[in-house]
């Protein structure tokens, strides 16, 4: 009776730990098969079937739709260029270039996967369509709670979110690897207590 008992604990424990480690297997980002620039990760194989196994979890888990190879690229970021995770209670400017793309969009996410809910008058979204842009290309845009000139990605609440700038028919997907491409940072420019 005994031996029934620490075998039943014995696979409880391995059940246990085993389930806690394929968890945090699909939900952090590992980089099997990822393109990482900087704070953004994208992983160009997992609307096709060359996906590694983890990252097909990970996607399933999220409940996210992927792009294909041919229709573009999606780069998440967690973390500011210090490498502290954004929070929906600070500001920050994103700026510089994205790599060439026919058009891209950019959308404040929950780690859950909801978009963050706009403070009243804003969008938790940009798209290139509409942006404002310097003459060498460059942009800024600045994600907060407050109203903002320019660009602004409006945000509110408190915990952690993520951005992901998804870049549809972009030659990144194809990289040769001759030319690395720069994506924009992200500076973090004030905090709310």
């Amino acid at each position: 009776m005994r031996s029934i008992f620490n075998l039943l604990f014995i696979f409880l424990i391995g059940l246990g730990v085993g389930s806690a480690t394929a968890w945090y297997s699909i939900q952090k980002s590992h980089g099997l098969g990822a393109i990482n620039i900087g704070q953004w990760s994208a992983w160009p194989f997992v609307g096709g079937s060359a996906v590694d196994p983890y990252t097909g979890a990970k996607v399933v888990a999220d409940g996210s739709l992927p792009l294909g190879a041919a229709e573009g690229l999606a780069f998440e970021a967690v973390k500011d260029e210090e490498g502290t995770l954004l929070r929906l209670e600070c500001s920050y400017r994103l700026e510089g270039i994205t790599p060439p793309a026919k058009l891209w969009t950019l959308v404040a996410y929950t780690p859950d996967g909801a978009a963050v809910t706009p403070s009243p008058g804003g969008t938790s979204a940009k798209y290139s369509g509409n942006l404002m842009r310097f003459p060498d290309a460059s942009f800024v845009i600045n994600i907060g709670r407050s109203p903002m000139a320019g660009n602004w990605i409006s945000i509110q609440g408190t915990g952690n979110f993520k951005l992901v700038l998804r870049l549809y028919d972009t030659p990144v997907t194809s990289s040769s690897g001759l030319i690395e491409p720069v994506m924009p940072k992200i500076l973090q420019t004030g905090c709310e207590s």
